[in-house]
């Protein structure tokens, strides 16, 4: 119930940039979920950076929030190299920030927008599963970020089980487009 009315909600008072197909790796069924930029979460923001500025962040299990340039970035990403229900993306070796297990996975030391996707979709998973619970334990667990120990097993958990599959096909918005210098998907 909770995440039918917070989803309204944020369907009240914007519009998503695009929505994503994503899952928990538990999960059988793809999820459509709306993307919804927000300039205030630009990495040029002047809003505070460690709830604002250059954040993503899950608010139930159908909405993720933003910034306009990470959209844009994860958008040119996907134009290049896109994922899809048949071929997802996790985040490599389960974790964001830890560079020698993704380098020891056979990835980069790097993660990459889709790898974020798929960490917030991780969330949204977490969110379908604990309902209003999960707004005050995300924010109590969230700021210790990845990690060892018992503090990081939310953040840890996001990474390990979110899956992206891919931008849903029309529903990049006109704003979003015109950004990345495109008219239409290709």
């Amino acid at each position: 119930m909770f995440n039918l009315m917070a989803s309204a909600c944020c369907r009240l008072f914007s519009r998503p940039c695009f929505r994503v197909y994503g899952k928990g790796r538990a999960e059988s069924k793809w999820r459509q979920i709306d993307v919804y930029a927000i300039s205030i979460r630009d990495m040029d923001s002047r809003w505070p950076g460690p709830f604002f500025r250059g954040t993503c962040i899950t608010w139930c299990a159908s909405a993720v929030a933003v910034g306009w340039d990470f959209a844009e970035t994860l958008l040119r990403e996907q134009l290049k190299n896109p994922v899809s229900r048949e071929h997802p993306l996790g985040v490599c070796g389960g974790r964001l920030r830890d560079w020698k297990r993704r380098l020891a996975a056979g990835g980069t030391e790097w993660y990459s927008a889709s790898e974020v996707m798929a960490h917030e979709i991780g969330h949204t998973y977490q969110a379908r599963r604990l309902s209003w619970l999960y707004l005050p334990t995300g924010l109590l667990f969230t700021l210790w970020r990845e990690g060892e120990g018992w503090v990081h097993f939310f953040e840890n958990q996001a990474s390990e089980q979110g899956l992206f599959g891919g931008i849903v096909n029309g529903s990049v918005s006109d704003e979003l487009w015109q950004r990345v210098g495109r008219t239409h998907f290709c």
